[in-house]
């Protein structure tokens, strides 16, 4: 009996790891793995933070609307100041076209400030 449960299991977790290696992050998810770090709005995120001393209207990427793919697609393969350049075996033209769908499609965040904390009397 211990043997056909083991074995059941077994067959079970072996097909939820292959559907798992099966789902292709959509452009959503390689946002956020490959570009939040930096690009996200608001303090610690060092692209957005460039991006504003340079004094641009809207400088976190999500919800811009003055980039062009090919000008992003540059950007991505060959890097620009100090953002490395991705092969295309770290993202595929197919991603970067995700990507840029999911910054097109997304509304504009407003950058976060820091808190400011008080101290009672």
């Amino acid at each position: 009996m211990k043997i056909v449960f083991a074995m059941s299991l077994l067959v079970t977790l072996s097909g939820c790891i292959a559907e798992a290696k099966d789902q292709k992050a959509d452009g959503a998810e390689n946002y956020a793995l490959m570009c939040a770090g930096c690009h996200d709005p608001g303090p610690g995120h060092p692209a957005t933070m460039l991006l504003q001393q340079a004094g641009r209207p809207v400088p976190a990427l999500i919800g811009r609307k003055d980039l062009e793919l090919e000008y992003l697609r540059a950007v991505v393969r060959q890097g620009l100041i100090e953002m490395p350049p991705f092969r295309p075996t770290e993202l595929s033209e197919a991603e970067i076209d995700e990507i840029y769908a999911h910054i097109m499609r997304g509304k504009p965040s407003k950058p976060a400030t820091a808190i400011q904390t008080t101290k009672d009397p």
